[in-house]
């Protein structure tokens, strides 16, 4: 049996069905009660869903478990490991996706979009009157994290005329200026996270690295929320101190009722969807659906969507 926390492309659960017998959850978090557990050799999750070391714990015969996505904060890789149960994803498919939903956050942001779309729709076109856009070129874009996405979004940058610096931890770009991460938040027009989440990236930017940016930045995350403390980063918003977030992801996803981060008109807001494009969607879904079926066939997975295999 393969369990769905989440759904999938239709093509992938086309391939999971002629593979073997599927069960789509009713909740992501919770393995519904009359899951017959010793059946279940694979879990596949995209966004929401948990694969937990305890979930892993309760399936004897799990061999392998993957994400329809890239990141793998919401599965305990370590757990899977010392379980002997291989890893599956789907990295790189999201690139110009993402990246491209990026930008866009960062234009809307820029040119008050939805504030102004929200006011002509109310009859409110003299809304015009005293506003003032930012334009881009020349400004300095300030990149956090130089991966495949960070890289596209750099390109593109540079095709609006943007002064493009970067801090990583890892990557380097010699014709791009490398920056310390303070030097970068403090010089920075526009902020475009670009990291994965892990141990060392988990607030990487709080309350300090906040107050350090320059007065009415934009910053961008389409990475994850828990990079950037919201807390601080509504004060600072409030405050005026910095001009505008523009997110895809947030913490929690759905975000709580009456967040006032989410509510504040200088913030723009897309529920999790920069990788779930016409090309994307399809791609992210079929490349480990594909792994898994191999790993449960005994055949060699597409290398590509192998993150760990026992």
């Amino acid at each position: 049996m393969i369990v769905l926390l989440e759904s999938v492309h239709p093509d992938a659960l086309s391939l999971l069905e002629h593979a073997d017998t599927v069960r789509v959850m009713r909740d992501p978090i919770e393995l519904d009660i009359d899951v017959p557990l010793e059946e279940v050799r694979a879990v596949l999750t995209r966004g929401r869903g948990r694969i937990t070391a305890e979930m892993c714990s309760r399936l004897p015969n799990l061999q392998v478990v993957g994400r329809c996505g890239a990141g793998l904060d919401n599965i305990d890789t370590a757990a899977a490991k010392t379980a002997g149960v291989a890893v599956v994803h789907a990295p790189g498919r999201t690139t110009y996706a993402v990246s491209e939903h990026a930008v866009l956050l960062m234009l809307v942001l820029a040119r008050r979009l939805t504030v102004l779309d929200g006011a002509v729709k109310r009859g409110a076109w003299s809304i015009r009157e005293g506003y003032e856009g930012v334009e881009l070129r020349g400004k300095r874009l300030g990149i956090v994290g130089l991966g495949a996405i960070g890289r596209r979004i750099a390109e593109v940058g540079h095709v609006l005329g943007m002064d493009v610096a970067y801090w990583s931890r890892t990557s380097r770009d010699p014709d791009l200026p490398l920056l310390e991460l303070g030097e970068l938040l403090s010089t920075a027009d526009v902020i475009q996270i670009c990291l994965a989440l892990t141990p060392e990236t988990r607030s990487l930017i709080g309350a300090e690295e906040i107050a350090t940016m320059k007065p009415g930045a934009l910053v961008v995350n389409t990475a994850r929320a828990q990079i950037i403390d919201q807390a601080a980063l509504l004060a600072a918003i409030s405050a005026g101190d910095v001009g505008g977030y523009g997110a895809d992801v947030w913490d929690p996803e759905p975000p709580v009722a009456e967040d006032p981060l989410v509510a504040d008109e200088r913030v723009v807001v897309t529920p999790h969807v920069a990788g779930l494009t016409d090309v994307t969607y399809r791609a992210i879904c079929v490349g480990p659906a594909a792994a898994v079926i191999a790993i449960l066939r005994g055949e060699q997975p597409d290398t590509t969507c192998v993150y760990s295999i026992e």
